[in-house]
C-alpha cells in the first residue's frame, strides 16, 4: 500500500512516526514521511501552500498522522484538504493525541489508534490493502454510519527488542514548511539542531511507561487503559546498536538525548553496562531525564564517565503543596533541591549542566505558592543550573483538563477547529501578578548572568518580602502583563543585552500606551 505519513510535531526526533514508517516498510508496504515544519507565527498553512501537497499525495491509497495535542491544527487542516480533494481517500490518525482524546480525534479522521501503535497499525493497513474487514482491528477507533466504534485492546508490547530500527532514511521524505522539500543531509542537520545541545543532537528513547501519574500529563490515559503498566526496557545492546547504526547513516550528530520519562530507572548493572559500550562505540557527549526519586549519586558516577553532560530533573512548583495536591507527583521539593547540592562538585570536573523544569501559570497556585517558586530559583546556583519554564496547557485526556472543565476555567466547545486552548502558550493567562512577574524575572536572571549583578541576593530577597507583595498588590495586573510581556526577548533571544533592554522597554512602553488608549476608548 502507498502511504503518506505526516510528523506534525515540527522537529526531527524520536517522534513516533520515524517507528511507524519503518514497521510499514518492514511488512512491505511503501512510506511518504512528510515533516510538518512551518515556521513563523502560528502553525496553520495557508490554502496554496496545502495545495502544493498535491504532488506527494496524488498517488497514495491512505494518509496517516502522528497527532501531537500542540499541534493538532495541522492535522486537522491537512485531513480536510484529503477528504476534500480525493473522495474515498481515508485518513488515520495515530499519536499521543489519539491515545488521550480519541472521541475528538474521530471529528476528523476516519480511524484513531487510540493504544500502543505498533502492535496493530501493519495488521489494519495490510487488511485495507486486501479488501478485508479492518473495522474490528484492535487498538482503533472508527466512525461507523455516524456513531463511536471503540475496539478491543491489546496488551501492551513487551518486547522491545523486537522493533525494528526508527526509519531516518532521507529517500522519500520531505519537509514542508511553505514550500516542500525533499529531506537532504543539510536541512536534516538544521532540524536535528535542536535542544539541549543546541547543536546536531539525536534523540532516541529507550524505555516505555512513566511510574508516575502527574495531573497534567496525558501518560495518566495509558493507566486507564491498561490498568497498570509495567516499564519496559531496550536491552543496553539494542540500545547501543541502534546508535551506531543510526548516528552513522546521518553522518552529522554530535551529541545525543536520552528521553525517556527517567532514565534513572535502570538499575546499577544496567548503568555500568551502558556506560561501558557508550564509551567504547558511540563516545559522544549525551543528556538524559532524571527524576528524584531514582537519583543516586553513584547512578551519576557511572553516567559521568561515559559522556554525561546534562541532567533535566522535574521540579515543576516549588510549592510541596501544589506538587502533591494539584500535581500529585508524589516527589518531594526538598529532594530536588537535595540533588543539586549533591551534583554541585561535579559542574566543573565533568562540566556537567543542570536543567530544572517548572511550570507556571497555574490557575491553582496562590500567591504563596509562586512565590515558593521564585524563591526556589533565585537560590540555584548561577550558570551551571539553567531553568526551564513552561506554562501549564491543559491537554485533553489529563486528569487536571477535566478538573479544569469541571470548574470552568476552560470550556471543552473552545477547542473546535482552533486547538488554541491546548496549543502551547507562549503568554501569561490566569496569573497576572506580582509574583508570576518575579518568577519571570528569576528566569531572566537565570540566563543572562551579566544582568546578576544589578541584583544582589538580598535585593532579590527583599522584592519576594511579604511587605513588598502587599505594597506591589496595589498595582493592577494589566502592569504585571506588560512587565512580563517585555522580558521575553531578554530571555529567548541572543545578542548584546543593551540592544534587548532597549527592545524590551519599547514593548513595555508601546503596550502601556496600548492599554492606556484602551482605557480612553472605553
Amino acid at each position: 500500500m502507498r502511504i503518506a505519513l505526516f510528523n506534525t510535531v515540527g522537529l526531527i526526533s524520536c517522534d513516533g512516526a520515524h517507528l511507524i514508517s519503518a514497521l510499514l516498510k518492514r511488512g512491505g508496504h511503501s512510506v511518504k514521511n512528510i515533516l510538518l515544519a512551518r515556521r513563523g507565527k502560528g502553525i496553520r498553512h495557508e490554502p496554496d501552500e496545502i495545495d502544493l501537497l498535491h504532488e506527494i499525495l496524488k498517488d497514495c491509497d491512505l494518509v496517516m498522522f502522528a497527532v501531537y495535542t500542540s499541534f493538532v491544527v495541522r492535522a486537522i487542516q491537512i485531513t480536510e484538504f484529503v477528504h476534500k480533494k480525493y473522495p474515498g481517500m481515508k485518513v488515520i490518525w495515530g499519536g499521543p493525541h489519539c491515545i488521550s482524546a480519541p472521541e475528538l480525534s474521530l471529528k476528523y479522521a476516519d480511524g484513531v489508534c487510540f493504544a500502543e501503535g505498533d502492535v496493530a497499525i501493519v495488521d489494519l493497513v495490510n487488511k485495507m490493502e486486501s479488501g478485508a474487514d479492518y473495522l474490528n482491528t484492535p487498538n482503533m477507533a472508527f466512525k461507523v454510519n455516524g456513531l463511536y466504534k471503540k475496539n478491543n485492546i491489546l496488551p501492551p508490547l513487551h518486547d522491545m527488542d523486537s522493533l525494528p530500527y526508527y526509519d531516518y532514511d532521507l529517500d522519500n521524505q520531505f519537509i514542508f514548511g511553505r514550500e516542500i522539500l525533499p529531506m537532504t543531509g543539510e536541512n536534516c542537520r538544521e532540524n536535528y539542531t535542536t535542544y539541549p545541545f543546541s547543536s546536531p543532537t539525536f534523540h532516541i528513547i529507550t524505555s516505555r511507561g512513566c511510574p508516575y501519574q502527574c495531573t497534567y500529563c496525558a501518560n495518566v490515559r495509558h493507566i486507564s487503559l491498561y490498568g497498570h503498566i509495567p516499564i519496559r526496557f531496550m536491552s543496553v545492546n539494542r540500545v547501543i546498536c541502534e546508535l551506531e547504526y543510526t548516528i552513522k547513516r546521518l553522518g552529522f550528530i554530535q551529541q545525543a538525548s536520552f528521553s525517556d520519562d527517567d532514565f534513572l530507572l535502570r538499575d546499577n548493572k544496567q548503568l555500568e553496562d551502558f556506560s561501558k559500550q557508550y564509551k567504547e562505540k558511540i563516545d559522544l557527549p549525551f543528556s538524559c531525564c532524571v527524576s528524584a526519586n531514582t537519583f543516586r549519586k553513584e547512578k551519576l558516577e557511572i553516567l559521568l564517565d561515559a559522556g554525561l553532560k546534562i541532567i533535566e530533573l522535574g521540579v515543576q512548583s516549588g510549592s510541596q503543596r501544589v506538587v502533591d495536591e494539584v500535581f500529585k507527583r508524589k516527589i518531594k521539593v526538598s529532594k530536588t533541591k537535595e540533588i543539586l547540592q549533591q551534583v554541585e562538585p561535579y559542574f566543573r570536573r565533568y562540566d556537567l549542566k543542570v536543567l530544572l523544569d517548572f511550570i507556571i501559570d497555574n490557575p491553582y497556585e496562590t500567591k504563596d505558592d509562586i512565590i515558593q517558586t521564585y524563591q526556589y530559583i533565585i537560590d540555584v546556583p548561577p550558570g551551571s543550573v539553567e531553568v526551564n519554564m513552561f506554562f501549564l496547557v491543559f491537554f485533553p485526556g489529563s486528569p487536571i483538563y477535566e478538573r479544569a472543565i469541571k470548574d470552568g476555567i476552560i470550556n471543552e466547545t473552545s477547542f473546535e477547529k482552533t486547538g488554541r486552548s491546548y496549543v502551547v502558550k507562549s503568554h501569561v493567562q490566569y496569573q497576572k501578578n506580582y509574583e508570576t512577574a518575579l518568577v519571570v524575572l528569576a528566569l531572566l536572571l537565570n540566563r543572562r548572568l551579566r544582568l546578576q549583578r544589578y541584583f544582589p541576593r538580598f535585593v532579590l530577597r527583599t522584592l519576594g518580602s511579604r511587605p513588598v507583595r502587599k505594597i506591589a498588590s496595589l498595582l493592577p495586573s494589566k502592569f504585571y502583563m506588560v512587565i512580563i510581556k517585555g522580558c521575553r526577548p531578554l530571555i529567548h533571544q541572543n545578542g548584546r543585552h543593551l540592544l534587548l533592554l532597549w527592545r524590551s522597554l519599547k514593548i513595555i512602553f508601546r503596550e502601556i500606551v496600548r492599554g492606556a488608549n484602551s482605557s480612553e476608548n472605553g
